[in-house]
């Protein structure tokens, strides 16, 4: 079953929708939609009477569309009271967990951030059902997934040990199921059981060009093939527009299309990251002294998707690198220097 199908059915799982209805909830071209919809009437998966739509249950089961009290309209994201439920149990997961090292250039968003982006990543019919590849995840958007319990499958893989173990220690503890976290460094080749098994991925890539397309590169050689997507953090203050026409350029040659970018979409928290011991090596505090520590959560991020509009193509990737290469460059100035 394809994205769009997904979108149609569980929203009638909920009820009888008109045409205007279910087009709201969804985002494929008209074109594409129309076609859905008739191939699920033919197919009597679904069935109209008038202008309504409706599930046929004898031929099918869906889940119903579930509100997490998060929604994307013309004003932005919203977040509803609702939402807090959700939140307070992801605050108990996440408690103690631990701090960003410099060799590996971490650093977690706010809990609210990492909450919005598996709602968003729900929103566009990407979670359930799924099977998703997460590379790198000291933000724990595993464990927020996890809460949701719609996916199929998370595979987690993450370089620092110190993370696997919490993860995992975390995932037995709130007995929640269909997470395996592996320790691997992008560095290394992915290994080919992993490769062509995913629908969906999430990842942070480091900022340099080399980081960008070895991080994203592992990630689309996990997907499966047309119609499956990804998710990526990305900066304006250590990508330049120049770089983001570079990896723009990267992702077309592997025949993906970016659907959505959510502008400032994450922040990291100052306070809870402790990064005050790392600023004085970061090329922007020996570029222009004297500013003194940040008051504010001034680190930000877009969330970008992508999807893929053919056959994959992946791309070939560096058979070695070094950790100097794939941390630094000549924008990444707000990053710890490599030891």
């Amino acid at each position: 079953m394809n994205r769009t199908a997904g979108q149609i059915l569980r929203q009638l799982a909920r009820g009888p929708k008109d045409f205007w209805q279910l087009i709201r909830h969804q985002d494929s071209s008209i074109k594409e939609f129309i076609q859905t919809l008739k191939d699920l009437e033919k197919s009597q998966i679904i069935k109209k009477k008038g202008s309504v739509f409706k599930l046929n249950r004898k031929n099918i089961k869906v889940k119903p569309y579930i509100d997490f009290g998060c929604s994307v309209d013309e004003n932005g994201v919203n977040l509803a009271e609702n939402f807090n439920h959700l939140k307070e149990r992801f605050r108990k997961l996440a408690r103690e967990r631990p701090l960003p090292r410099e060799d590996y250039d971490q650093g977690f968003m706010r809990e609210e951030d990492t909450l919005k982006r598996a709602i968003f990543m729900y929103e566009r019919g990407d979670v359930e059902g799924k099977k998703i590849f997460i590379l790198g995840d000291d933000d724990l958007l595993s464990l927020a997934l996890g809460l949701m319990g719609l996916s199929n499958w998370i595979t987690v893989l993450e370089a620092d040990k110190r993370i696997t173990d919490f993860i995992t220690l975390r995932v037995k503890q709130f007995n929640l199921q269909g997470i395996e976290v592996l320790e691997y460094n992008a560095l290394n080749e992915l290994p080919l059981e992993l490769r062509n098994r995913y629908h969906t991925f999430v990842t942070d890539p480091v900022e340099t060009w080399l980081g960008f397309k070895v991080f994203v590169g592992r990630c689309i050689q996990s997907l499966k093939d047309r119609g499956c997507s990804g998710y990526f953090g990305l900066t304006h203050l250590e990508a330049s527009l120049q770089k983001w026409y570079e990896f723009e350029k990267f992702l077309m040659d592997c025949n993906f299309v970016i659907t959505d970018i959510l502008r400032d979409f994450s922040f990291y928290p100052e306070d809870d990251n402790k990064w005050q011991r790392f600023y004085e090596s970061y090329r922007l505090c020996k570029e222009f002294s004297g500013i003194g520590l940040p008051k504010i959560d001034w680190y930000r991020s877009s969330f970008v998707r992508i999807e893929a509009i053919d056959r994959i193509d992946p791309p070939e990737l560096p058979s070695s690198l070094s950790s100097e290469e794939l941390y630094l460059d000549e924008e990444t100035w707000a990053t710890p220097s490599v030891k």
